[in-house]
């Protein structure tokens, strides 16, 4: 197959169209944070500093397992992770039984951990413009894919499972 049909390909298939990915905004608003915090320092003094960094700590990893998850379940029967790639097979099973977008969720609460662990009420603040993103550009974009590419059974499934928790 030439060069131009496979990208003429690519570019016809339906998907959720979203090309700018979750995660750099995801690093965007991270970058963004703690630039904030380096040049006007505002720390969060919660609990005492070592208690920040733990719970932070903690949290994030929590998250980030979470979120692994989710992705390996994508990788495993062979779905396309990409928000700008078409679904192959509607994900019901593990992490994705307690909520439709585990990646995004396990990516928050690393986000805010992180921001935690800093003690960066600047990182805390800089996670806004991401969840505003996911929830009212990204997601939508997908739910709207899915259902349709699954139809009656992906709304079956929206039935049952809550888009964050």
């Amino acid at each position: 197959m030439s060069l131009e049909k496979t990208c003429s390909k690519t570019l016809n298939e339906d998907s959720p169209n979203v090309n700018l990915m979750p995660p750099t905004v995801f690093f965007i608003c991270l970058l963004a944070g703690g630039v904030l915090e380096f040049i006007y320092p505002h720390n969060i003094d919660i609990l005492l500093a070592s208690a920040n960094l733990m719970t932070g700590i903690f949290i994030g990893i929590g998250g980030f397992i979470f979120m692994y998850i989710g992705h390996e379940k994508f990788k495993k029967t062979g779905t396309n992770v990409s928000t700008n790639l078409p679904a192959t097979e509607l994900v019901v099973q593990g992490t994705y039984r307690f909520t439709r977008n585990p990646m995004y969720l396990g990516g928050s609460i690393f986000f805010i951990g992180i921001g935690l662990a800093a003690g960066s009420l600047w990182i805390l603040a800089a996670y806004l413009p991401l969840f505003l993103y996911l929830s009212y550009y990204v997601i939508p974009h997908e739910e709207a894919y899915m259902e349709r590419t699954f139809g009656e059974e992906y709304i079956q499934y929206c039935r049952k499972v809550r888009r964050w928790i």
